[in-house]
């Protein structure tokens, strides 16, 4: 059974609803919830008018709503002016945007009347995010939301590559949270052991700038706060392949071993993937986003309906 195959069928043995606010206006997202509505993959909910949907959706494992017509809209607007009032917002502003898919989405999944969220075919990464972080916002022990890509091939173990689409020019502090995170989501999502390898243009200190006493910094805080194998500064060769590995001195838990890919920041982490999916024939699967209290993931516009499938089933998995 192949990974995708695994994370379908764990997937449909959990129970949890997931909105997709954009089904009734991208044709890909649509024909994505009727194949998870075929298959049993999971409760779904959409925004529209009934006579939107075929009857595909007219199932006890499909609620749409007419957000106009929802009979606790005026209850959400209070709530969102509750929390965003310290912010400046007033009363009519939380009125306005509570009507808005986005809004009215997260504040489902705040009142538990759904799990997660599953957007970004049609909105923008910042539709989908700023009202995630402004109501669903990070778990307690997290600082930041971290996007990654699970890199996907038939024949060999796939890859958590991070950050992919977020976090510009981390910090130290900030690589060893996107190191820990992706960890945790080849664990307890993914199924393998993580063997992270944290990033550089230098292995061991064949090189000495402030780029890589960054790496060298976040790979000793990484460390210091969990027990996962992590190991770093290195090269990606050093990363894959085993005889390099040894001879560079990187220890034997990661160096050619390693399945999550910590890059030192926005630039490389999103040409890599890119380059990966492009030349080396990967699938790839995200932005997943991690460390929100609720998930909330947020699709590439480019993305195809098997691709909006697998983020529903993922995001299953991180309820």
């Amino acid at each position: 059974m192949s990974l995708i195959q695994e994370i379908r069928k764990k997937a449909k043995s959990k129970i949890s609803t997931i909105i997709l606010p954009e089904a009734n206006i991208d044709k890909r997202v649509y024909d994505a919830c009727e194949y998870v509505l075929k298959n049993n993959l999971s409760d779904i909910i959409v925004f529209g008018k009934d006579n939107e949907f075929g009857d595909t959706f007219k199932t006890k494992h499909c609620k749409i709503i007419d957000i106009e017509k929802f009979d606790k809209i005026n209850e959400f607007a209070t709530q969102l002016y509750e929390l965003r009032k310290h912010k400046g917002m007033t009363i009519e502003e939380a009125n306005k945007l509570i009507k808005q898919a986005d809004y009215f989405s997260m504040m489902l999944v705040k009142n538990n009347m759904a799990d997660g969220v599953v957007a970004g075919a049609v909105w923008s990464t910042a539709n989908t995010l700023r009202p995630a972080l402004q109501i669903i916002k990070t778990k307690p022990d997290k600082k930041l939301v971290v996007g990654a890509m699970l890199m996907v091939k038939d024949g060999v173990e796939p890859l958590v590559f991070a950050d992919i689409s977020l976090n510009e020019n981390p910090t130290s502090e900030q690589l060893s949270e996107i190191a820990i995170s992706s960890a945790e989501f080849m664990d307890k999502v993914v199924g393998l052991t993580p063997r992270v390898a944290m990033l550089s243009y230098s292995t061991k200190g064949s090189a000495k700038s402030e780029m890589v006493d960054k790496v060298v910094n976040a790979t000793n805080m990484a460390k210091s706060k969990s027990n996962y194998y992590i190991d770093g500064e290195m090269q990606a060769d050093s990363a894959l392949d085993l005889d390099t590995a040894k001879r560079k001195g990187v220890s034997e838990e990661v160096g050619g071993r390693a399945n999550v890919l910590i890059f030192p920041d926005l630039n490389v982490g999103n040409i890599a993937y890119k380059l990966v999916a492009r030349l080396g024939g990967y699938k790839a699967i995200g932005p997943i986003m991690l460390n929100f209290n609720k998930p909330v993931n947020d699709l590439s516009r480019g993305c195809t309906t098997d691709e909006i499938i697998d983020t529903i089933c993922i995001t299953k998995l991180l309820v």
